[in-house]
């Protein structure tokens, strides 16, 4: 599955919706407590609102990446290769030495010029 990088912003914009749904209801909310009344209409309305928001904001968080983030928890698989994670690591071998190498008498490897001469610029 691919992420859609153009998506994000519908995702920014449906949190940013869901924080001023919610800033205008806690507004509401707060204007009314002074008339000790029942709840008006207009916190009702928002508060419905502010529940549709969340729905929409999860939803596309789903479509998003947090079907993937769900599906590594639960399955232990790496998200970007889709390997399990409960494999061991591969060993890290170190690389052969070069066959072609110089090496002196005794068969040791001849690391760059030898004693008291000078290498070329």
């Amino acid at each position: 599955m691919t992420l859609d990088p153009g998506f994000d912003k519908w995702v920014w914009l449906g949190f940013f919706g869901l924080l001023a749904v919610l800033g205008v209801r806690a507004w509401v909310v707060e204007r009314s407590r002074g008339r000790l009344a029942r709840t008006p209409g207009w916190v009702r309305t928002l508060t419905g609102a502010s529940v549709v928001m969340v729905a929409v904001v999860l939803g596309l968080m789903w479509v998003q990446g947090g079907q993937q983030v769900v599906n590594a928890v639960v399955n232990r698989v790496d998200p970007v290769t889709g390997l399990p994670l409960d494999q061991p690591a591969a060993a890290v071998v170190a690389p052969a030495a070069d066959p072609n190498a110089p090496v002196d008498a005794n068969g040791v490897p001849v690391n760059g010029p030898a004693a008291g001469t000078p290498g070329t610029p």
